[in-house]
């Protein structure tokens, strides 16, 4: 059998005839003017829109070209960094990445669902001195309380105004803690080596103790509960405190009490949860559940799920916050947390991002996190979608001491700031939100054409804008350079699709409202993104000479017995394996496999001449072009796309 000719024997192939090679073999084609002797280099059709079931909702479904990622409901909160991943839950078609002054969950106002800028927040009443972090806020009936240090402020007409308290407090002494009780209010006050409690009706206070050094006051079930030191008592309101019902190791501390149903449960700095339950008037502790490797802050309840917060200490200031939900479990008559779930964990670097309060509602859990010097932002859980997303946002970089609500609006202590009050008219002036990153399941870079939103009819001024990015790391940060503005909504109501103009696997968006005057706000009803399939296989059909017969430029015609038999064998050997096509003219370079040998056909186009051809199909990807000539592949350094030296 006659040799084959490689790149290796031969420097300029195409000045011999060649007219490709598969990997080192050179060999020749045999175009011809025949319809079946033509080399076609066409691109690979763009796999079926069906194939994939990409149509999360029911708004995906389009007779229009292409695919579409839409959304709209995004009460399932933030959190989710794919749209679309092997493991999508019917929730996540509701989720999004993230979102600042945003409302997401309206959906059982009993209006059509949209998003909407939320109101703003002021500080209504300043604490003296922006270091203190004994701030506390107590209600009660409608009239709020908030702790300033040794002062006490009361407000009679849901925040308006404010006056000072005479409570009597001993010069030297600080508010440690406050607890609202019936229609008085109890208050834990300290100097580190004595302490006061005292009662303040509404009209009067009254010392009631001074016989320990009292750390903090709680009022659950009808019960007063207070910590001395290391210890936990039952207290009468009165001049009593009951024996310790639980006491912690030296050096520890409780950090919270809740009722929660079927019993109360305390939070201490020991890392655990203990449950004490009122037996016929007498507290009595009913088993603890330990939080290994964290110190639980806070807990709550609301329509019998448990919520707890959590901080991890770190090196310096920082300390990491979780909150979780868990259900009460009773076994030989103890109560235990069980089927404890994270929801959300704030890790921000050199700040205490722990939550220390939880406040509860009939359908939310709301706590307060300090994400920066000048912001901390109350934290919604919707109960209803099991989702959470930043909420209220407070302009002040402080621990949220306390939460309540007053005249349906939420009140919040901001150690080292003030008390802060939503606002009943007026809208934060700017919002956004980020939506998941989607890839329509597929790995291959799409072609994205167009982006359209509907919102309600547009007015005072107020907009929509939608960036767009293709950056996975973009979602991270609000201000990424790669988000570029694509849509601009002024007035009407949407509907009409901008075209857009990018290649890539991901797109993301994020959403932007603003009001002009904050007295109103703009209301976003959905979005979408269309995207069309992007070839990037190329298919490639060579007639290939194997007949005996070798024509060479310029020269006489010459004939090896069995050439043809070893180039038809030498291609059979490939097939189904992975090469390295390179056609001289026209210039292309394509990685891919042999994907089909077809019979040798024989043909008689001239009289006297008989030529043996077969088809080669090779399916692959083009390769970067390099202008070089001659033997030998070496990756480069580029793509590491093939390229020819010599």
């Amino acid at each position: 059998m006659p040799r084959l000719t490689t790149q290796s024997d031969v420097i300029n192939p195409q000045r011999k005839g060649y007219d490709f090679r598969i990997d080192d073999f050179l060999l020749r084609a045999s175009i011809g003017p025949s319809q079946d002797r033509q080399m076609i280099i066409q691109s690979s059709d763009v796999g079926q829109e069906g194939s994939v079931n990409v149509k999360q909702n029911a708004e995906d479904f389009t007779t229009n070209i292409g695919r579409v990622f839409s959304r709209n409901d995004f009460s399932g909160g933030s959190n989710l960094d794919k749209a679309h991943k092997s493991d999508i839950t019917p929730r996540d078609n509701t989720r999004y990445w993230d979102s600042e002054n945003i409302d997401v969950f309206n959906s059982d106002l009993g209006k059509a669902y949209n998003i909407s800028l939320l109101n703003s927040t002021t500080n209504i009443r300043t604490f003296s001195d922006a270091a203190n972090d004994d701030n506390y806020v107590a209600v009660v009936g409608t009239d709020i309380y908030v702790a300033d240090e040794a002062v006490l402020y009361k407000s009679t007409n849901n925040g308006s105004s404010f006056s000072t308290v005479t409570t009597g407090i001993t010069g030297g002494y600080t508010i440690k803690a406050m607890a609202a009780h019936g229609t008085g209010l109890y208050i834990v006050t300290s100097n580190g080596s004595a302490s006061q409690i005292i009662l303040y009706n509404g009209s009067s206070a009254a010392t009631k103790l001074t016989a320990a050094i009292y750390d903090g006051i709680w009022s659950v079930k009808g019960h007063l509960v207070v910590s001395i030191g290391t210890a936990l008592h039952d207290y009468d309101g009165a001049t009593t405190v009951a024996s310790a019902m639980l006491t912690l190791p030296t050096g520890e501390t409780w950090t919270d009490v809740a009722d929660v149903g079927a019993v109360m449960l305390a939070t201490a700095t020991d890392g655990r949860i203990y449950s004490i339950k009122d037996i016929a008037g007498t507290l009595t502790a009913k088993g603890q559940t330990e939080i290994s490797g964290e110190i639980p802050t806070c807990v709550g309840e609301t329509q019998g799920i448990i919520f707890y917060g959590t901080k991890v200490n770190q090196t310096g200031a920082k300390k990491i916050g979780r909150l979780y939900r868990a259900n009460l479990s009773v076994a030989d008559d103890l109560y235990v947390l069980a089927n404890n779930q994270l929801i959300k964990e704030w890790d921000i670097d050199g700040l205490d991002a722990a939550p220390r309060e939880i406040f509860v509602t009939r359908d939310s859990v709301y706590t307060g996190i300090k994400e920066s010097a000048t912001v901390s932002n109350l934290w919604r859980y919707y109960l209803p979608t099991a989702g959470i997303a930043r909420y209220y946002k407070l302009n002040a970089g402080g621990l949220v001491q306390g939460i309540n609500k007053v005249d349906e609006r939420f009140i919040a202590s901001v150690n080292g700031s003030g008390l802060h009050q939503q606002s009943a008219t007026s809208f934060e002036s700017e919002g956004y939100l980020i939506t998941s990153p989607a890839d329509f399941f597929t790995a291959e870079a799409k072609q994205y054409v167009g982006v359209e939103v509907e919102t309600e009819e547009l007015t005072n001024n107020n907009t929509v804008d939608i960036f767009v990015s293709n950056d996975l790391k973009a979602i991270n940060d609000s201000n990424d350079s790669s988000w570029s503005l694509e849509l601009e909504q002024r007035d009407g109501v949407g509907g009409v699709e901008t075209q857009m103009s990018r290649v890539a696997r991901y797109v993301t968006a994020k959403i932007v409202l603003k009001s002009a005057t904050t007295t109103s706000t703009p209301k976003l009803q959905s979005i979408q993104i269309r995207a069309l399939g992007r070839p990037e296989l190329v298919v490639v059909q060579i007639p290939v000479n194997i007949s005996d017969r070798v024509e060479r430029p310029f020269r006489k015609p010459i004939k090896v017995k069995n050439l043809g038999e070893s180039i038809y064998q030498s291609l059979k050997s490939k097939e189904g394996t992975a090469v390295t096509l390179e056609i001289f003219d026209p210039a292309e370079t394509i990685v891919g496999v042999v994907e089909k040998i077809s019979y040798p056909i024989i043909s008689n186009p001239n009289v006297g001449s008989v030529t043996q051809y077969a088809i080669l199909t090779v399916r692959g990807t083009r390769q970067t072009a390099f202008a070089a000539i001659t033997s030998g592949d070496v990756y480069a350094v580029n793509a590491f796309a093939r390229m020819r030296f010599g």
